[in-house]
């Protein structure tokens, strides 16, 4: 779950790198009891923007908004105990606080609650709970959620098999860039599992998860390659290069 600090600052949807008077502003609301000034500060004490890094304060701050009912706050604090910044760390309070703000339909809370169930920590592992809360943040557009979505259909771990859907979700996810769910594409179609067989179709995602430093997908299209015409590589190549163009615009 080494993911999850990259999360911090995505999910609180303000411009970092405020002006004095901005931050002299937040400071006061936030004294003042104002819940979005007191989270958006909280975050800003324990990335260190525009104030010293300071957990202490962030976890007064966050508490306080998490108190309230504030589903970012609650969810930045669940960070907090799960990484063990600024506090002991507390994979049940952990748990707990991204459950509340999963709740409320914070979408990375809901994939980290996922994780959580899928693993065992800070909860009793339970499948269907872990395919519950990532069915519900892949459902609004989280890549990672999607890739373990189509994992745990593969697996049958907490919904029954299915290939067809695991196909799916590592397509929707394949599509947004995740080198996982690209890899699990070209395997899809490498294999003919949920998805009619296709050498084309697994070398050109196998290239392009390669392309993203996945090793395996490396050793996969070498050995497809005797099984293609030099053309349909070349051909392959070329797509899968634009393809990737379109990530870099």
């Amino acid at each position: 779950m080494n993911l999850k600090s990259l999360l911090l600052i995505s999910c609180i949807g303000f411009s970092p790198f405020l002006w004095a008077d901005q931050l002299s502003d937040l400071k006061q609301r936030a004294e003042e009891g104002d819940v979005s000034a007191q989270t958006e500060l909280g975050v800003e004490y324990v990335l260190g923007i525009d104030v010293p890094k300071d957990y202490s304060q962030a976890y007064k701050l966050l508490s306080a908004a998490a108190q309230k009912g504030n589903k970012l706050a609650q969810y930045n604090l669940g960070l907090m105990y799960d990484l063990g910044e600024g506090v002991v760390l507390d994979k049940q309070a952990a748990a707990k606080w991204f459950r509340k703000s999963a709740e409320q339909g914070d979408v990375p809370a809901q994939f980290n609650l996922g994780l959580m169930y899928a693993h065992g920590e800070g909860v009793v592992r339970h499948y269907e709970e872990a395919f519950k809360w990532f069915h519900k943040a892949a459902e609004q557009g989280h890549t990672l959620a999607q890739v373990n979505l189509g994992l745990m259909y593969v697996r049958g771990e907490g919904v029954v098999k299915d290939l067809e859907e695991a196909f799916k979700w590592f397509k929707t996810s394949a599509e947004k860039g995740d080198v996982i769910a690209e890899y699990h594409l070209g395997l899809s179609y490498l294999e003919g599992e949920g998805v009619k067989k296709d050498l084309s179709e697994a070398y050109f995602w196998l290239a392009i998860a390669s392309a993203h430093g996945d090793q395996h997908a490396h050793q996969l299209i070498n050995e497809l390659e005797a099984e293609l015409t030099a053309k349909e590589v070349i051909d392959l190549q070329k797509r899968a290069s634009e393809w990737n163009l379109k990530f870099l615009k």
